[in-house]
């Protein structure tokens, strides 16, 4: 449990660290995004773009890894509506930061969409596989419902505020990573077994008649 709660603080001091480094060079590129606009498009990005997008997609990767590490190591102890909405989120998370940089910088649907919707379902099943088939299946929709979105929102805010979507992008990753790790502490402390017990219960309720008795 100790060494959990460490893997937690560790995990959302980095994507918080990453978010307070991106935010100063998030507002000064942007500021010049305004004045440049045209020939941002046309080059497929600044420099201040280019170290916003890198620092938000290894902040991603980090908290997505970890994510993945400890859903696979503690998959026998999850429930299945717990199990199914961490590959949910950790594919929504990749998938759509993901395609939302990759349509940033490529300034194209169909391989922003084609490379966000790819590593968004392998991550979801990456993070359902360990646990059962449908997890996974959860995951794998999620990651091409996100991927397409993603890439859709990189290429049509670009003429607007791009990186400033990065950074709220990152924040929204944040809120995420947290309350999954909330979550999947809640269930550390479950019994084991508890989650069987649960299920035989709701079945042997499910199978009840109350004509039986007549």
């Amino acid at each position: 449990m100790i060494m959990n709660g460490v893997k937690s603080a560790l995990c959302m001091l980095i994507v918080l660290i990453s978010i307070m480094v991106t935010a100063p060079l998030a507002l000064a590129a942007e500021h010049d995004h305004n004045h440049e606009t045209e020939n941002v498009v046309s080059t497929g990005g600044a420099p201040g773009m280019i170290s916003v997008g890198t620092i938000s997609a290894l902040a991603v990767i980090v908290a997505a890894g970890a994510l993945i590490i400890r859903l696979r190591a503690s998959a026998s102890r999850l429930s299945k509506m717990t199990a199914m909405m961490a590959s949910m989120t950790v594919a929504m998370m990749i998938g759509l930061i993901g395609g939302t940089l990759l349509g940033i910088w490529l300034q194209s649907i169909f391989y922003a969409t084609v490379i966000g919707v790819t590593i968004g379902v392998a991550a979801g099943i990456l993070a359902g596989q360990s646990h059962s088939w449908i997890a996974a299946l959860d995951g794998i929709l999620s990651g091409v419902m996100s991927g397409m979105m993603g890439a859709m929102l990189g290429v049509m805010i670009m003429q607007e505020h791009p990186l400033l979507m990065i950074l709220f992008m990152d924040v929204m990753m944040l809120v995420a990573v947290g309350s999954l790790h909330q979550a999947l502490a809640a269930e550390d402390k479950q019994p084991v077994g508890h989650d069987q017990q649960l299920e035989t219960t709701e079945t042997k309720g499910a199978e009840y008649s109350p004509f039986e008795s007549l």
